[in-house]
């Protein structure tokens, strides 16, 4: 049973709270296959109640993301409705776990809720960027395109950006089920428990080992959480 946040559906995007990863969740969606995602105020609006919902019931925001920002049509309005919508979404950040999947473009301002989200998931025919492969070329002389500039293994490798990269949009859903399993629903909540045969007072003397003397030292932080 899925309960809706809005009774019309302006745009590309869509909120509700539904049963997801047997919890519930509201639920945010930017469809790209309307007009490339692009958001009118009215979609910008549905996404910051879809983040203000979440923060005042305390349940983790899910959002599905294909959209090729403000809609240029809309002028300025759309830019405003986009602001009022990042707002919105940087409210929760410590209040309430933010999923973010990202399944096609995040282009312009879409491409910034890559950094406010705590959990970015990508899938292969994704990409994120502010400015477009045309504009860098047309500036730098560079000739790029958008799995160069902005592709799901650039975010995943190199900008640290996205947490995972997937194969589609199914195996993106299977690991935000995954990753919700860990994660409590609001910051007031104790995190699920999961049973364990390692005894909570082992010591981990090789975890210290890692961690270098000097502050500016680096490490591989991999290795230290295998160690814990």
């Amino acid at each position: 049973m899925t309960i809706p946040l809005q009774n019309r559906r302006p745009g590309a995007a869509r909120a509700e709270v539904r049963r997801f990863a047997e919890r519930e969740v509201v639920w945010l969606e930017v469809d790209a296959s309307s007009r490339r995602g692009a958001l009118s105020s009215d979609a910008s609006a549905v996404m910051a109640t879809a983040a203000d919902t979440a923060c005042e019931i305390g349940l983790p925001l899910v959002a599905v993301l294909g959209s090729s920002g403000a809609d240029i049509v809309e002028g300025i309005a759309a830019l405003h409705g986009w602001g009022l919508a990042a707002q919105a979404l940087t409210r929760c950040s410590g209040r309430v776990p933010t999923l973010l999947i990202v399944d096609g473009p995040a282009v312009s301002g879409p491409a910034l809720l890559l950094g406010i989200a705590d959990f970015v998931i990508m899938t292969e025919a994704s990409y994120a960027f502010v400015s477009g492969p045309t504009m860098v070329t047309e500036f730098t002389g560079v000739p790029i395109d958008a799995d160069e500039l902005g592709g799901a293994s650039i975010h995943a490798r190199t900008s640290g950006a996205a947490s995972m990269v997937v194969d589609d949009r199914a195996a993106a859903l299977e690991a935000a089920e995954a990753l919700l399993a860990y994660l409590p629903s609001h910051a007031d909540e104790v995190p699920p428990v999961w049973p364990t045969e390692d005894p909570h007072d082992r010591e981990t003397p090789e975890a210290g080992a890692l961690i270098p003397a000097s502050s500016t030292g680096s490490y591989d932080v991999r290795q230290v959480i295998a160690c814990l």
